[in-house]
């Protein structure tokens, strides 16, 4: 089957986890294995949760990152997933139920970046955001503003007395893309720089070709 789901999908939160449900074709014999429950609409999630008494809220996943990593975090018995189930009554029902490693493998693209999208630079006059730093020789270097809402970028720019345009780079191939052509002015990527007593800092900072050849990739 292929995928046909679109984003955002919800999990239900429970017991510290998130809700599965045991599969009904399991042997009798050996201790049965359980699917996690991914529902694609929020209010069919909100009636799953009613029908058994929880209280919480569904958690919402955007993007295949975000849905890669709570995959790989499963540990047996669960080992599916059920998309869809009915959420009343003891019917699964499930509209798709595949295991987690054919999910990993043949349905979610793999991104390695050290963010969620979407991210922004800040283009100005004389190119974008960045701060002046010195390399292990003390040499100088040029480390670019990446920030990871507006908010934080316009903040940056009024906390420097600054004017720009915010830059938004909504996955990973615009992010390498960018990243790429700036490779004579850069050295490094800082993650949401701030101001604080006049010294522009970050505690997040990448080398640029550490981003290029191990995080920015795709699986061939």
């Amino acid at each position: 089957m292929s995928r046909y789901w679109e984003y955002p999908i919800y999990l239900i939160p429970h017991g510290g986890g998130y809700a599965s449900i045991v599969d009904p074709h399991a042997e009798a014999d050996v201790v049965p294995t359980q699917m996690l429950v991914v529902y694609t609409e929020s209010e069919v999630a909100v009636q799953f949760m009613s029908e058994f008494g929880m209280a919480d809220t569904p958690r919402m996943l955007f993007n295949d990152r975000e849905f890669s990593w709570l995959l790989q975090s499963l540990r047996a018995p669960v080992t599916d997933v059920a998309f869809d189930p009915s959420p009343l009554g003891d019917k699964i029902e499930a509209r798709w139920q595949v295991a987690v490693r054919e999910l990993l493998d043949d349905h979610l693209t793999a991104d390695y970046s050290p963010w969620n999208y979407p991210v922004y630079a800040i283009a100005q006059a004389t190119g974008f955001v960045s701060i002046d730093g010195a390399g292990n020789k003390g040499e100088p270097l040029t480390i670019l503003g990446l920030f990871t809402s507006p908010d934080k970028a316009k903040g940056y720019l009024e906390a420097a007395d600054e004017s720009g345009e915010l830059c938004r780079l909504t996955n990973l191939d615009e992010a390498r893309i960018f990243l790429a052509a700036l490779t004579e002015q850069i050295a490094a990527v800082a993650l949401d720089p701030i101001i604080e007593r006049d010294q522009r800092i970050a505690k997040h900072c990448f080398p640029l070709k550490t981003l290029l050849n191990k995080y920015l990739v795709r699986d061939e």
